[in-house]
Formats: C-alpha cells, structure tokens, sequence
C-alpha cells in the first residue's frame, strides 16, 4: 500500500490556486477589498487557464514521478530538472542548474523571471528529490480518478507542477511580464548534504 502522504487530491491541485491566487499575489492585482466577490478580468483569466490545464498539468506529474529521484540517485534529480527546465523556458525564465557533486548531491534548478523594477520579488521554493530512493518498492504514479498515488506526488513534485500552473496562469493573464520572479527547486531537501573530504566517513 502507498505511503498515506504519497496521495494526492488531482482538483487539489487547481484548488491551491482558485482558494489562494497566487498569480494575483504575484502580480500585485489584489482586488483592494477582501469582501469584494467579484473577480478582475485577470484572476478569471487565470482559473480558466487552471482550470483548462488540468489535464496537462497531471500528464507533468505523472511523468516527473516516474522519473525515481530519491535525494542519493542523482542522476534522476538532474533528469527531472532537465525534464521542468524547458516548462520553465517556455514562460521567460532564465533556467540555471547548480551542481552540487562537491557535497555528494546531484544540484539545485533555479529559475529567475527578471520584470519591472519597481515590483516586488517574489521567491517560490520547492525540491525535486525524494524519500523514495531506487531500492524502495514504491515508485510508480498510479490514478484513481481525480486522487492519485506515487513518490512525491504531494511532497513535492505535485508543489512544483501548482507553482507552473500558476505561472502559466498569469502568462495567459498578461500579469507575468512585470513579474520579478526566482523559484528555486533543491535536489538536496531530504537529507543532509556531505562535504566530498567527508564522504568517507558516511
């Protein structure tokens, strides 16, 4: 049976961005009172793009999390950084990968979004690798309907696919241009990087 927090909820996903627009936050759209029930132009905007990107948005997850990257098999980190750095291109980001073999983990993506100077920055976190290393028997996205079950669906490939989703949101809004944005995704979240005149030693 799959680990109770490697299910998710596949509307769950759309549902982070339709209770809390992120795009609206990021572009600096809050409608200025918070009992006003109507929404811009824009934020509709950005739900039917959610909403029209379901199906796609689940086809990214399920290929990044069949892709095994458990924090020591590196060479699946960097395969499914290179797999999110063409998502990341597509919208303007400049996509940089930073090794990280002189502490024995395979790296981080950085994606850096440069907009109008005089607009917040906003810095999106998230990580590619996983609990889930090669030996472990559970490594395949399986869906059930509108849940699904797989290593790092929710913790935390299914985050990175709500923070592209967003993104592609506010670009179909017009509201990503002016956006000052970096989303770093670490290849090293799950457990404690070792220096290499270390590595002996573990």
């Amino acid at each position: 049976m799959p680990p109770a927090e490697a299910r998710i909820s596949l509307r769950g996903m759309t549902s982070c961005i339709r209770i809390a627009p992120l795009a609206a936050a990021f572009s600096a759209m809050a409608i200025s009172s918070p009992a006003a029930a109507q929404l811009s132009p824009a934020e509709q905007r950005i739900l039917t793009t959610v909403e029209s990107g379901f199906e796609d948005d689940v086809a990214l997850l399920e290929a990044i999390t069949n892709v095994n990257s458990g924090t020591h098999n590196h060479d699946g980190v960097r395969e499914v950084g290179q797999m999110l750095t063409p998502e990341f291109e597509a919208l303007g980001f400049d996509v940089e990968w930073i090794d990280q073999d002189h502490v024995n983990r395979a790296g981080h993506l950085f994606a850096r979004h440069e907009g109008d100077s005089g607009n917040p920055n906003i810095l999106l976190i998230g990580h590619i690798d996983t609990v889930f290393e090669p030996s472990s028997p559970f490594q395949q996205f399986v869906r059930d309907g509108d849940t699904a079950t797989g290593p790092g669906v929710v913790d935390d490939k299914g985050g990175i696919v709500v923070i592209l989703s967003a993104l592609r949101a506010m670009q179909a809004a017009g509201t990503l241009s002016g956006a000052n944005i970096v989303v770093a995704l670490t290849g090293t979240r799950k457990t404690q990087a070792i220096p290499s005149n270390n590595r002996g030693s573990t």
